[in-house]
């Protein structure tokens, strides 16, 4: 699988070493990021805050969870460049896991990338732009959404804006830029077959598959106090966790009731 257009307009020319340039500055952007949070730091508006984060059973249990169910489907994988690219559904699953589990889900899916990539036969040099541009797929949607649930407009416009146009359009420079940076595929392959291969897996399919996701994930996790703005006492989302906790109650409830009848 390859793009004509792609190969031609990101990989050769005057935009080339631009490409190239901004995949690395994209790669000590994501090295910043992790140093910020791992030091109890973060972004808002009122400019450098603390993150919020507790390091406890919880935390490191999350961690695990999504670490796992987004390395579980990566051996499922249909190759279009072997060792690098290919069709996996499996990694569509990354902006929701972050935008309702937050942090611990960002890093859960991050960090698990290599030991994916280990399990699929995929390890490479291209591994490492892998493991940090995925940043970007899970900490820009945690920060930037404003919310899981997507029946709420704002919710979905700015899930769908930060997590399904922006960050992988990001991690489609990253990637490729690093796989080209390092010679470990041709440019033209990076930038023609990588960039297409990144954009079908975390653009169109997270585009198609995250509602299903979120109206999974988000219920479950708001019933177990294990979405991240009830961990971290978020209050403008109270309402709205309380109104699904209650009716997942009312549903349970209906569901007895029905079935002493």
């Amino acid at each position: 699988m390859n793009a004509p257009f792609l190969q031609v307009f990101l990989g050769e020319g005057p935009l080339h070493p631009v490409m190239i340039g901004l995949a690395l500055l994209g790669l000590v952007v994501a090295v910043g990021i992790w140093v910020m949070e791992f030091a109890g730091w973060t972004i808002s508006r009122h400019g450098f805050v603390r993150n919020g984060l507790k390091w406890n059973a919880t935390t490191i249990a999350i961690i695990a969870v999504c670490a796992a169910l987004y390395i579980a489907g990566r051996v499922i994988q249909i190759q279009f460049i072997p060792g690098i690219g290919g069709l996996n559904p499996s990694l569509s699953i990354a902006q929701s896991l972050a935008v309702v589990f937050g942090l611990p889900g960002a890093i859960g899916v991050t960090f698990s990338m290599p030991i994916g990539d280990a399990i699929s036969g995929a390890l490479t040099l291209g591994s490492v732009a892998g493991c940090l541009s995925h940043t970007f797929i899970t900490w820009i949607p945690y920060k930037f959404a404003t919310g899981a649930d997507l029946r709420k407009p704002r919710n979905l416009i700015t899930f769908y804006f930060w997590g399904i146009i922006v960050a992988p359009v990001i991690h489609a420079i990253v990637i490729p830029g690093w796989l080209d940076f390092t010679h470990v595929v041709p440019p033209a392959v990076a930038w023609g077959g990588v960039t297409l291969s990144i954009l079908l897996n975390q653009a169109l399919l997270p585009a198609i598959l995250s509602p299903i996701y979120l109206a999974i994930l988000y219920p479950i996790a708001v019933r177990r106090g294990l979405y991240w703005k009830q961990r971290q006492h978020v209050p403008q989302e109270d309402e709205d966790m309380v109104a699904v906790a209650a009716s997942d109650t009312s549903s349970i409830t209906l569901k007895n009731k029905e079935v002493s009848e």
